[in-house]
């Protein structure tokens, strides 16, 4: 028994501090992430967001496209029908090092809640949120939006690119997000 649990523990230690390994978020992440959009919701009086499994596929799809071409760039409304979606992606090094956080959904979840710094309610292509960044913000308390996935992918180089999918989207031009 002591083999066993000292074997399973070495596998979810080198998977957590070796995510070349894995592409998927570790529960404790998608907990956190989860949390951190609910909280952003509560703020604005929406109701909670769950998580999907299928939005999470989906958005592993596209953190592995991104990873192929090493860049981040958004999707076509095409390739994504009624889904809406967030990007990020970090790169950390230390010494020559690679670095990897051990919640990169919290931490994409986190920067795009930061965007409330700039955000000034209003209709979405308003003028009076021309200038800034904030529709990752918007997104994550769009009201009619119910669910999220969030996926994380590494490139060879280190950097980690981190796709996150809302059904239904939010971010209607004309709009306000609640």
């Amino acid at each position: 028994m002591l083999l066993l649990s000292l074997v399973f523990l070495f596998f979810s230690c080198s998977k957590e501090n070796n995510p070349d390994d894995s592409s998927s978020l570790s529960e404790e992440d998608i907990v956190l992430a989860l949390k951190a959009h609910n909280n952003a919701r509560k703020e604005v009086g929406v109701p909670n967001l769950s998580w999907s499994k299928t939005l999470e596929a989906d958005a592993l799809k596209w953190a592995e496209n991104m990873v192929e071409n090493e860049k981040m760039f958004h999707s076509s409304n095409e390739s994504r029908p009624n889904q809406g979606e967030n990007l990020s992606v970090f790169f950390k090094t230390v010494g020559g090092e690679s670095v990897f956080s051990p919640t990169p959904a919290l931490d994409a979840s986190n920067a795009w809640y930061n965007e409330i710094n700039d955000y000034t309610y209003s209709e979405i292509g308003s003028d009076v949120n021309a200038n800034v960044m904030i529709g990752h913000y918007t997104q994550m308390i769009w009201s009619t939006t119910t669910e999220v996935g969030i996926a994380v992918a590494i490139s060879d180089t280190g950097k980690v690119y981190v796709a996150a999918r809302y059904s239904p989207p939010g971010n209607y031009v004309g709009n306000r997000p609640y």
